[in-house]
Protein backbone atom coordinates (compact mmCIF):
# COMPACT_ATOMS: atom_id res chain seq x y z
CA UNK A 1 0.00 0.00 0.00
CA UNK A 2 1.03 3.66 -0.47
CA UNK A 3 1.74 5.59 2.53
CA UNK A 4 -0.94 7.96 1.60
CA UNK A 5 -3.18 5.19 1.92
CA UNK A 6 -1.57 3.34 5.34
CA UNK A 7 -1.86 7.02 6.59
CA UNK A 8 -5.46 7.09 5.65
CA UNK A 9 -6.37 3.48 6.99
CA UNK A 10 -4.85 4.26 10.11
CA UNK A 11 -7.38 7.41 10.27
CA UNK A 12 -10.63 5.46 9.39
CA UNK A 13 -9.82 2.20 11.49
CA UNK A 14 -9.08 4.57 14.33
CA UNK A 15 -12.42 6.32 14.04
CA UNK A 16 -14.26 3.36 14.30
CA UNK A 17 -12.24 2.02 17.19
CA UNK A 18 -12.53 5.23 19.24
CA UNK A 19 -15.87 5.46 18.74
CA UNK A 20 -16.61 1.73 19.26
CA UNK A 21 -14.02 1.12 22.50
CA UNK A 22 -15.83 4.56 24.26
CA UNK A 23 -19.42 4.58 23.78
CA UNK A 24 -20.19 1.85 26.56
CA UNK A 25 -18.62 4.18 28.96
CA UNK A 26 -19.65 7.83 27.30
CA UNK A 27 -20.72 9.89 29.93
CA UNK A 28 -19.27 7.55 33.14
CA UNK A 29 -16.59 9.69 35.56
CA UNK A 30 -13.28 8.64 35.58
CA UNK A 31 -13.90 7.10 38.98
CA UNK A 32 -16.50 5.16 37.52
CA UNK A 33 -14.97 3.42 35.04
CA UNK A 34 -11.69 2.40 37.59
CA UNK A 35 -14.28 0.71 40.07
CA UNK A 36 -16.17 -0.97 37.01
CA UNK A 37 -13.65 -1.60 34.81
CA UNK A 38 -9.86 -0.69 36.06
CA UNK A 39 -8.89 0.17 32.71
CA UNK A 40 -10.99 -0.32 29.82
CA UNK A 41 -8.47 -1.38 26.91
CA UNK A 42 -10.50 -3.78 25.11
CA UNK A 43 -14.37 -3.09 23.22
CA UNK A 44 -17.48 -3.48 25.23
CA UNK A 45 -20.64 -5.58 24.02
CA UNK A 46 -24.10 -3.33 26.43
CA UNK A 47 -27.39 -3.18 26.22
CA UNK A 48 -29.28 0.06 25.37
CA UNK A 49 -32.14 0.05 27.83
CA UNK A 50 -34.02 -2.16 28.57
CA UNK A 51 -37.24 -0.76 26.93
CA UNK A 52 -37.59 1.18 24.72
CA UNK A 53 -37.34 5.19 25.61
CA UNK A 54 -39.99 8.07 24.32
CA UNK A 55 -38.79 11.34 25.02
CA UNK A 56 -41.74 14.00 24.49
CA UNK A 57 -41.74 16.63 22.22
CA UNK A 58 -43.23 19.81 22.10
CA UNK A 59 -43.36 19.94 18.14
CA UNK A 60 -43.05 17.24 15.76
CA UNK A 61 -43.23 13.62 17.05
CA UNK A 62 -41.83 12.33 19.53
CA UNK A 63 -38.59 11.05 20.02
CA UNK A 64 -37.67 6.88 20.31
CA UNK A 65 -34.71 5.67 21.53
CA UNK A 66 -35.12 1.90 20.72
CA UNK A 67 -33.69 -1.09 23.24
CA UNK A 68 -31.04 -2.90 22.03
CA UNK A 69 -27.76 -4.93 22.47
CA UNK A 70 -24.67 -3.10 21.06
CA UNK A 71 -21.88 -5.77 19.91
CA UNK A 72 -18.38 -5.47 20.62
CA UNK A 73 -16.69 -3.26 17.86
CA UNK A 74 -20.05 -1.92 16.88
CA UNK A 75 -20.16 2.64 17.01
CA UNK A 76 -22.91 4.94 17.28
CA UNK A 77 -24.86 8.11 16.33
CA UNK A 78 -21.76 10.18 15.33
CA UNK A 79 -20.15 7.23 13.36
CA UNK A 80 -23.06 7.26 11.38
CA UNK A 81 -23.28 10.47 10.34
CA UNK A 82 -19.13 10.33 9.30
CA UNK A 83 -20.43 7.13 7.21
CA UNK A 84 -22.59 9.48 5.37
CA UNK A 85 -20.06 12.01 4.73
CA UNK A 86 -17.81 9.15 3.60
CA UNK A 87 -19.97 8.24 0.95
CA UNK A 88 -20.69 11.57 -0.28
CA UNK A 89 -17.23 11.69 -0.99
CA UNK A 90 -16.93 8.57 -2.52
CA UNK A 91 -20.06 8.51 -5.38
CA UNK A 92 -18.69 12.28 -5.89
CA UNK A 93 -15.13 10.99 -5.92
CA UNK A 94 -13.89 14.10 -4.88
CA UNK A 95 -14.39 17.34 -2.25
CA UNK A 96 -18.16 17.33 -1.52
CA UNK A 97 -20.44 20.65 -1.25
CA UNK A 98 -23.40 20.78 1.93
CA UNK A 99 -25.71 19.81 -1.32
CA UNK A 100 -24.07 16.37 -1.57
CA UNK A 101 -23.93 15.42 1.54
CA UNK A 102 -27.55 16.28 2.17
CA UNK A 103 -28.63 14.06 -0.58
CA UNK A 104 -26.90 11.46 1.10
CA UNK A 105 -28.74 12.04 4.17
CA UNK A 106 -32.01 11.31 2.41
CA UNK A 107 -30.85 8.89 -0.14
CA UNK A 108 -28.30 7.12 2.82
CA UNK A 109 -31.03 6.93 5.58
CA UNK A 110 -33.33 4.29 6.82
CA UNK A 111 -36.20 5.91 8.46
CA UNK A 112 -36.76 2.93 10.07
CA UNK A 113 -33.47 2.82 11.54
CA UNK A 114 -33.57 6.37 13.83
CA UNK A 115 -33.58 5.85 17.28
CA UNK A 116 -31.04 3.03 16.87
CA UNK A 117 -27.58 4.01 16.20
CA UNK A 118 -28.91 7.04 14.08
CA UNK A 119 -29.87 8.85 17.01
CA UNK A 120 -33.39 10.36 16.83
CA UNK A 121 -32.35 14.22 16.81
CA UNK A 122 -31.32 13.76 13.57
CA UNK A 123 -34.77 13.28 12.44
CA UNK A 124 -35.33 16.52 12.82
CA UNK A 125 -32.24 17.24 10.26
CA UNK A 126 -33.70 14.58 8.07
CA UNK A 127 -37.19 15.98 7.94
CA UNK A 128 -36.05 18.82 6.79
CA UNK A 129 -34.19 18.06 4.45
CA UNK A 130 -36.96 16.03 2.93
CA UNK A 131 -39.38 18.94 3.65
CA UNK A 132 -36.86 21.23 1.19
CA UNK A 133 -35.45 23.09 3.54
CA UNK A 134 -32.05 24.72 2.16
CA UNK A 135 -29.49 22.54 3.61
CA UNK A 136 -27.33 25.51 4.82
CA UNK A 137 -30.30 26.76 6.97
CA UNK A 138 -30.85 23.24 8.16
CA UNK A 139 -28.60 23.52 11.38
CA UNK A 140 -30.54 26.52 12.88
CA UNK A 141 -32.69 24.20 14.06
CA UNK A 142 -31.08 21.37 14.78
CA UNK A 143 -30.58 19.87 18.74
CA UNK A 144 -27.94 20.70 20.83
CA UNK A 145 -25.85 23.27 19.04
CA UNK A 146 -22.72 23.47 19.83
CA UNK A 147 -21.85 19.78 21.01
CA UNK A 148 -19.89 17.54 19.37
CA UNK A 149 -22.22 15.72 17.17
CA UNK A 150 -21.22 18.24 14.21
CA UNK A 151 -17.14 17.46 14.71
CA UNK A 152 -17.72 13.61 14.68
CA UNK A 153 -19.10 13.65 10.66
CA UNK A 154 -15.93 15.46 9.46
CA UNK A 155 -12.57 13.96 9.61
CA UNK A 156 -13.48 12.93 6.06
CA UNK A 157 -13.24 16.27 5.06
CA UNK A 158 -10.28 16.46 5.96
CA UNK A 159 -8.68 13.32 4.20
CA UNK A 160 -10.15 14.35 1.26
CA UNK A 161 -8.12 17.20 1.37
CA UNK A 162 -5.03 15.29 2.25
CA UNK A 163 -2.20 17.91 2.86
CA UNK A 164 -4.60 21.20 2.04
CA UNK A 165 -5.44 21.64 5.72
CA UNK A 166 -7.09 25.42 3.90
CA UNK A 167 -8.99 23.67 2.35
CA UNK A 168 -10.44 21.13 4.73
CA UNK A 169 -10.91 24.11 7.19
CA UNK A 170 -13.15 25.92 4.23
CA UNK A 171 -14.92 22.61 3.11
CA UNK A 172 -15.71 21.67 7.24
CA UNK A 173 -17.58 25.31 7.94
CA UNK A 174 -19.53 25.08 4.61
CA UNK A 175 -20.69 21.14 6.01
CA UNK A 176 -21.14 21.89 9.09
CA UNK A 177 -24.20 23.88 8.76
CA UNK A 178 -26.15 21.15 7.90
CA UNK A 179 -25.81 20.48 11.88
CA UNK A 180 -24.94 23.57 13.40
CA UNK A 181 -24.65 27.28 12.97
CA UNK A 182 -22.04 29.79 14.44
CA UNK A 183 -22.29 32.92 16.59
CA UNK A 184 -25.03 31.78 19.26
CA UNK A 185 -24.70 31.88 23.14
CA UNK A 186 -25.77 28.30 24.01
CA UNK A 187 -25.81 28.48 28.11
CA UNK A 188 -24.48 31.01 31.14
CA UNK A 189 -21.84 30.07 32.97
CA UNK A 190 -22.41 30.92 36.35
CA UNK A 191 -19.16 31.03 38.98
CA UNK A 192 -18.31 31.75 42.09
CA UNK A 193 -15.48 34.16 42.41
CA UNK A 194 -12.59 34.23 45.59
CA UNK A 195 -14.29 37.24 46.22
CA UNK A 196 -17.79 35.77 46.81
CA UNK A 197 -19.46 37.37 44.20
CA UNK A 198 -21.16 35.22 41.25
CA UNK A 199 -19.40 35.87 37.57
CA UNK A 200 -21.40 35.25 34.86
CA UNK A 201 -20.29 34.65 31.22
CA UNK A 202 -21.99 33.56 27.99
CA UNK A 203 -20.73 30.17 26.35
CA UNK A 204 -20.70 30.31 22.70
CA UNK A 205 -21.31 28.36 20.30
CA UNK A 206 -18.16 26.85 18.72
CA UNK A 207 -19.43 23.98 17.15
CA UNK A 208 -18.29 24.75 13.24
CA UNK A 209 -15.35 25.82 14.10
CA UNK A 210 -13.91 22.86 16.23
CA UNK A 211 -15.19 20.99 13.00
CA UNK A 212 -13.13 22.98 10.75
CA UNK A 213 -9.99 22.71 13.03
CA UNK A 214 -10.38 18.70 13.05
CA UNK A 215 -10.87 18.74 9.32
CA UNK A 216 -7.72 20.87 9.05
CA UNK A 217 -5.52 19.06 11.79
CA UNK A 218 -6.66 16.09 9.71
CA UNK A 219 -5.49 16.95 6.63
CA UNK A 220 -2.14 18.23 8.20
CA UNK A 221 -1.83 15.10 9.78
CA UNK A 222 -1.68 13.29 6.35
CA UNK A 223 1.63 15.75 4.78
CA UNK A 224 4.67 13.48 5.29
CA UNK A 225 6.28 16.22 7.67
CA UNK A 226 3.49 16.39 10.31
CA UNK A 227 4.58 16.18 13.34
CA UNK A 228 2.60 16.11 16.72
CA UNK A 229 3.44 20.24 17.10
CA UNK A 230 2.86 21.06 14.15
CA UNK A 231 -0.88 18.88 13.72
CA UNK A 232 -2.03 20.83 16.97
CA UNK A 233 -0.93 23.95 15.99
CA UNK A 234 -2.96 23.79 12.90
CA UNK A 235 -5.83 22.41 14.94
CA UNK A 236 -5.51 25.39 16.86
CA UNK A 237 -5.18 27.92 14.31
CA UNK A 238 -8.59 27.67 13.40
CA UNK A 239 -10.25 28.90 16.33
CA UNK A 240 -10.85 32.48 17.18
CA UNK A 241 -8.84 34.13 19.62
CA UNK A 242 -11.79 34.56 21.89
CA UNK A 243 -12.64 31.17 21.71
CA UNK A 244 -8.53 29.58 22.76
CA UNK A 245 -9.07 29.47 26.67
CA UNK A 246 -10.33 26.04 26.59
CA UNK A 247 -7.88 24.57 24.26
CA UNK A 248 -4.92 26.63 25.00
CA UNK A 249 -5.30 25.61 28.62
CA UNK A 250 -5.20 21.64 27.61
CA UNK A 251 -2.52 21.72 25.79
CA UNK A 252 -0.55 23.11 27.79
CA UNK A 253 -1.10 21.26 31.01
CA UNK A 254 -0.71 18.36 28.41
CA UNK A 255 2.84 19.26 27.72
CA UNK A 256 3.67 20.14 31.64
CA UNK A 257 2.38 16.61 32.31
CA UNK A 258 4.83 15.01 30.21
CA UNK A 259 2.95 11.60 29.72
CA UNK A 260 1.11 11.40 32.87
CA UNK A 261 -2.50 10.83 31.79
CA UNK A 262 -3.92 10.26 35.53
CA UNK A 263 -2.60 13.59 36.73
CA UNK A 264 -3.91 15.09 33.53
CA UNK A 265 -7.41 13.08 33.45
CA UNK A 266 -7.58 14.78 37.55
CA UNK A 267 -7.08 18.67 35.69
CA UNK A 268 -9.46 18.07 33.46
CA UNK A 269 -12.12 16.75 35.41
CA UNK A 270 -11.73 19.06 38.20
CA UNK A 271 -11.65 21.95 35.11
CA UNK A 272 -14.97 21.13 33.10
CA UNK A 273 -16.63 19.95 36.20
CA UNK A 274 -20.54 21.04 35.68
CA UNK A 275 -20.52 21.58 32.15
CA UNK A 276 -22.07 20.01 29.79
CA UNK A 277 -19.83 17.09 28.91
CA UNK A 278 -20.52 17.16 24.50
CA UNK A 279 -19.64 21.06 24.03
CA UNK A 280 -17.44 20.49 21.32
CA UNK A 281 -14.89 22.68 22.72
CA UNK A 282 -14.32 20.70 25.57
CA UNK A 283 -14.16 17.53 23.59
CA UNK A 284 -11.91 18.98 21.36
CA UNK A 285 -9.18 20.30 24.02
CA UNK A 286 -9.79 16.76 25.84
CA UNK A 287 -8.61 15.59 22.00
CA UNK A 288 -5.69 17.71 22.17
CA UNK A 289 -4.48 16.65 25.51
CA UNK A 290 -4.64 12.92 24.98
CA UNK A 291 -3.13 13.08 21.51
CA UNK A 292 -0.06 15.35 23.25
CA UNK A 293 0.12 12.56 26.24
CA UNK A 294 0.15 9.73 23.75
CA UNK A 295 2.84 11.53 21.93
CA UNK A 296 0.30 10.87 18.70
CA UNK A 297 0.95 6.90 18.82
CA UNK A 298 -2.63 5.20 18.40
CA UNK A 299 -2.98 3.02 20.89
CA UNK A 300 -2.14 5.27 24.10
CA UNK A 301 -4.24 8.51 22.47
CA UNK A 302 -7.66 6.05 22.27
CA UNK A 303 -6.63 4.46 25.89
CA UNK A 304 -5.95 7.89 27.39
CA UNK A 305 -9.10 9.12 26.19
CA UNK A 306 -11.79 6.37 26.66
CA UNK A 307 -10.63 6.04 30.67
CA UNK A 308 -10.77 10.58 31.11
CA UNK A 309 -14.12 9.65 31.58
CA UNK A 310 -17.16 12.18 30.31
CA UNK A 311 -17.34 12.43 26.62
CA UNK A 312 -15.04 9.07 25.88
CA UNK A 313 -16.08 8.12 22.24
CA UNK A 314 -15.73 11.40 21.74
CA UNK A 315 -12.41 12.39 22.86
CA UNK A 316 -11.04 8.80 21.53
CA UNK A 317 -12.52 9.75 18.16
CA UNK A 318 -10.54 12.88 18.03
CA UNK A 319 -6.95 11.75 19.67
CA UNK A 320 -7.39 8.30 17.47
CA UNK A 321 -8.17 9.95 13.92
CA UNK A 322 -5.02 12.33 14.58
CA UNK A 323 -2.93 9.35 15.79
CA UNK A 324 -3.68 6.97 13.07
CA UNK A 325 -3.37 9.53 10.35
CA UNK A 326 -0.08 10.51 11.61
CA UNK A 327 1.56 6.98 12.37
CA UNK A 328 -0.39 4.91 10.31
CA UNK A 329 -2.57 1.54 10.23
CA UNK A 330 0.55 -0.64 11.19
CA UNK A 331 0.77 1.23 13.88
CA UNK A 332 -2.67 0.56 15.21
CA UNK A 333 -3.47 -2.35 17.04
CA UNK A 334 -4.06 -5.65 14.51
CA UNK A 335 -6.60 -7.21 16.32
CA UNK A 336 -8.09 -4.09 17.31
CA UNK A 337 -8.60 -3.67 13.27
CA UNK A 338 -9.94 -7.27 13.00
CA UNK A 339 -12.51 -6.15 15.14
CA UNK A 340 -14.31 -3.21 13.96
CA UNK A 341 -13.58 -4.46 10.39
CA UNK A 342 -15.85 -7.80 11.50
CA UNK A 343 -18.19 -5.93 13.31
CA UNK A 344 -19.38 -3.74 10.65
CA UNK A 345 -20.38 -7.03 9.02
CA UNK A 346 -23.41 -8.01 11.29
CA UNK A 347 -24.26 -4.71 12.35
CA UNK A 348 -28.22 -4.58 11.37
CA UNK A 349 -28.33 -1.07 12.07
CA UNK A 350 -26.18 1.02 10.43
CA UNK A 351 -26.14 3.32 7.21
CA UNK A 352 -23.22 1.63 5.06
CA UNK A 353 -21.49 -2.06 5.40
CA UNK A 354 -18.79 -0.72 4.50
CA UNK A 355 -15.60 -1.56 6.12
CA UNK A 356 -13.36 0.49 7.46
CA UNK A 357 -10.65 -0.56 4.43
CA UNK A 358 -13.54 -0.23 1.75
CA UNK A 359 -14.03 3.58 3.19
CA UNK A 360 -9.84 3.85 2.90
CA UNK A 361 -9.97 2.66 -0.98
CA UNK A 362 -13.01 4.77 -1.74
CA UNK A 363 -11.18 8.10 0.31
CA UNK A 364 -8.09 7.20 -1.13
CA UNK A 365 -9.25 7.34 -4.89
CA UNK A 366 -11.04 10.27 -4.04
CA UNK A 367 -7.64 12.32 -2.84
CA UNK A 368 -5.68 11.34 -5.97
CA UNK A 369 -8.76 12.74 -8.17
CA UNK A 370 -8.33 16.03 -6.12
CA UNK A 371 -4.04 15.32 -6.69
CA UNK A 372 -5.04 15.27 -10.03
CA UNK A 373 -7.37 18.74 -10.48
CA UNK A 374 -4.78 20.10 -8.67
CA UNK A 375 -1.93 18.83 -11.01
CA UNK A 376 -4.10 20.26 -14.05
CA UNK A 377 -5.02 23.63 -13.07
CA UNK A 378 -1.08 24.23 -12.04
CA UNK A 379 0.16 23.00 -15.30
CA UNK A 380 -2.67 25.52 -16.97
CA UNK A 381 -1.76 28.16 -14.60
CA UNK A 382 2.33 27.71 -15.48
CA UNK A 383 0.81 27.46 -18.95
CA UNK A 384 -0.45 30.83 -19.14
CA UNK A 385 2.43 32.75 -16.65
CA UNK A 386 4.85 31.61 -19.75
CA UNK A 387 2.62 32.92 -22.86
Amino acid sequence: MSKLFDKIYGCEACAAIGNSMGEPVEGWTWQKIEREHGFVDTFLPGDRFEKDQVSPQRFGEDWVYRAYHREPGWTEDGMERYKLVVSAIIKKGGRIAIEDLAREWIEGIDPEKFGYHVGPQDLIIYNLLKGGLPPWEVGRYAKWPGFMGTSKMIVPIGIVNACRPDNAARDALDLARIKDAQGRPIWRNDKFGEDGIVHSSLVWDWGNEVAAAIAAATAEALRPQATVDSIVATALAQIPREGRKDPDTMVAWAREAKGDWKKMRERYTDYFQGQPISNAMEVFSGGLACFILADGQPREAILYAVNFGRDTDCKAYTAGCFAGALRGIGAVPADWVKTVEQAVLTDPYTVSKRTMREEAEGLHRACLNELEKSRTADSELAALEES
